[in-house]
């Protein structure tokens, strides 16, 4: 077992202060030493470990969040990164998508490289919005961690035949020795990106330092939130307390941000709401129960297809122009909840958002790369 550990910390590695994990649906933050531990009590399916990837400005591994169930995507992205002469390696996740991973010295690369490569290949195969991690180039002023993601080889999850590798050429096959896959890896270095960069053409901006980044403002959020969550986030809202609480609730657990965390910042949130005709401010009892169902279940879209959203739609928004504006959609898990706001303010959200639309995808988004589709979200 103690080779195992030595193969999975070679790999799946990042700050070796604090790690991610989870609890009954509950995404949180322990700040302590990944020790062998740690390491083991994940393999052994006792306490899932998620690895914050980014070190300063280094990373040891890039690894792409395909979250959906179609294989098209991951498989494309594996492909594309072969005909740049690059190795990746594809893991069904612990839900329905993929993760595909690509290796580096153990060193680490600059992180602002590994994501240029593997979001030019990703625009390559029309999927650009897709999320790679580490999700920064580098850590800004006011960041401590960046963003962690799940590892690979949950021993809780590995006999349901979920967090294992698979073979790209035939997805439904899971590799017999995961170990012997793992141990035999190819690592990139640098300059192996940087011939990939130098061959395609890509701009190469200033290398970004840690702790030099742009700090927090209208138009850079710390967190990376989308332009609406963080407009809603700083004036309030007046109408769709309960829709705009589980909507902000996603957006921050989508970025990392642990429950106990996100609970605190949504009821200071709360103070900023202007109730129309003379209603209440949401109380901290509804909070937790929005925020709950946000943290409980695999809840995931941006809700651009709501009007509570689109009235803070912006053009600057990597999701805008994928997005039909006008949509009246269903306000999560927690509907049976918001049918009562929603009912008094329907006729209000017609008249703002005109007549009810659809919602587009880019080509690549989905299996059947079609207009017809549910809630707009990075895949």
């Amino acid at each position: 077992m103690a080779h195992r550990v030595a193969i999975f910390q070679s790999l799946f590695s990042g700050r070796p202060d604090v790690y991610g994990t989870y609890d009954a649906g509950t995404v949180r933050q322990v700040k302590a030493a990944v020790t062998d531990q740690v390491i083991l009590a994940h393999l052994r399916g006792e306490q899932p470990y998620g690895v914050y990837l980014l070190t300063g400005d280094r990373t040891s591994a890039v690894a792409v969040d395909f979250d959906r169930k179609e294989l098209d995507l991951p498989v494309s992205f594996v492909a594309a990164c072969r005909q740049q002469g690059l190795s990746a390696y594809m893991e069904r996740s612990k839900s329905k998508g993929y993760h595909v991973w690509m290796f580096f010295e153990r060193q680490g690369v600059l992180a602002y490289k590994a994501r240029l490569v593997a979001r030019k290949i990703l625009a390559d195969i029309g999927a650009h919005a897709t999320e790679v991690f580490p999700k920064q180039d580098a850590l800004e002023d006011g960041v401590s961690y960046g963003n962690f993601i799940n590892a690979p080889l949950f021993g809780g999850l590995v006999p349901k035949g979920r967090t294992v590798f698979v073979d790209p050429a035939e997805p439904t096959r899971i590799y017999p020795d995961q170990w012997e896959l793992l141990a035999g890896v190819r690592r990139h270095t640098e300059k192996d990106l940087d011939t990939v960069i130098r061959r395609r053409h890509w701009e190469v901006r200033d290398r970004p330092r840690a702790g030099h980044g742009p700090k927090a403002g209208p138009d850079v959020s710390a967190f990376g939130l989308l332009p609406c969550a963080r407009q809603i986030l700083a004036e309030g809202v007046s109408s769709y307390q309960r829709v705009s609480c589980f909507r902000l609730a996603v957006h921050l657990k989508r970025y990392g941000l642990p429950y106990d965390l996100a609970l605190a910042v949504l009821k200071v949130w709360a103070k900023k709401n202007r109730p129309a005709d003379g209603r209440r401010i949401i109380t901290e009892r509804e909070i937790e129960y929005q925020v709950r169902c946000a943290f409980d279940r695999p809840y995931r879209s941006f809700g651009c297809e709501q009007a509570v959203m689109v009235a803070y739609c912006h053009r600057e928004c990597p999701l805008y122009r994928y997005t039909v504006r006008g949509r009246w959609g269903r306000e999560g898990p927690c509907a049976e909840d918001q049918k009562g706001e929603r009912d008094r303010r329907q006729s209000h959200a017609a008249q703002a958002t005109g007549p009810r639309r659809g919602v587009v995808r880019a080509p690549g988004w989905g299996q059947s790369r079609s207009s017809q589709v549910n809630n707009v979200g990075l895949p």
